[in-house]
Formats: C-alpha cells, structure tokens, sequence
C-alpha cells in the first residue's frame, strides 16, 4: 500500500528522531511546525520534508528549519537534523562525497551542482542580510532573510516543493 503525504507527514512528526529534536529545540524556546513548507519524493523510496521552525529575528545559528527523511521501504524517519541561518552550510551539504550524503536534492551531478549553489546562496546571502538588518532593521531584514532561504531551498530541490 502506498502512504499519502499526509501519512508520511504524520508519521514523521510522530517519529523519536522529531520528536527528540524538537524537544531539544524547545529547550531554546523555538518551535517547530508540525506541516513541512517544502516536501519532496526524492526517488520511489526516500522523502525529503523541510519543517519551518517560528524563529522570526534571526541571527548566525538561528535555527530556522529542520529536515527530515523518510524511508518509504522501512517505514522509519531516518534523522531529523536542524538547518540554521548564517553563512556557514549544515555539514553534510560541505561533504558532498560523504557516504551519509548519498540522497541528493535532484538526481545526479544536478545535485551535487544544486547544494553547492546553495552553499553559495547561504553565504552570499548573509552578507546581505548583515547591511539590511543595518538598514531596515533586525525583523524586517529577517524576514525578508528567511522567504529567501525557502525560495533557495526550493531551488536546491528543483523548484515547485514549496507548500502554503
């Protein structure tokens, strides 16, 4: 039988691995959502969710995502890890060639171009941020910070991922 997204969905924030991190992420007072903003069938097996957390002012190692991965062959929630605003790129996307690194964004050398334009976004991104936060303000620079970081994620991913 195959599980809808919703199935998926629900049983990933069900999950030890979501469950522990969010709880861990509580302990700094941020929350994360319980419907993912990006969602992606990576292959027939693996399902990649990207959940929003409620940080609004960011700062270099605000936490504002957390991924998971779902394993439609085992039925589990392989990790749940977090995704922070900075320049600096989660350690999986530096280690491209790493074995735990082998679910890509797109199928191929697609992927591997795709994270390392993501890498680039984070850190071109940031310096940005730093003169419009100077500019605008710490909220309104976030903002603006955060709706761009889905936009390049989705990108990351091939486009069309995103959700409400």
């Amino acid at each position: 039988m195959s599980m809808t997204d919703s199935d998926i969905i629900q049983q990933t924030v069900n999950s030890d691995a979501f469950r522990v991190e969010t709880a861990y992420l509580g302990r700094g007072g941020i929350s994360v959502a319980d419907r993912p903003r990006l969602m992606k069938r990576i292959d027939e097996r693996m399902v990649r969710m990207i959940f929003p957390t409620d940080a609004r002012d960011v700062d270099d190692g605000t936490v504002v995502g957390l991924v998971c991965l779902w394993d439609l062959e085992k039925n589990i929630n392989v990790y749940a890890h977090c995704i922070s605003a900075g320049p600096g790129a989660n350690a999986q996307l530096r280690a491209l060639y790493s074995p735990l690194n082998q679910v890509k964004p797109q199928p191929g050398d697609l992927g591997n171009a795709a994270i390392a334009k993501f890498v680039a976004w984070k850190q071109a991104s940031w310096g940005k941020f730093l003169n419009e936060e100077i500019e605008i303000g710490t909220r309104e620079a976030s903002t603006r910070w955060i709706n761009t970081f889905w936009r390049a994620l989705d990108r990351m991913y091939g486009g069309g991922n995103l959700r409400d």
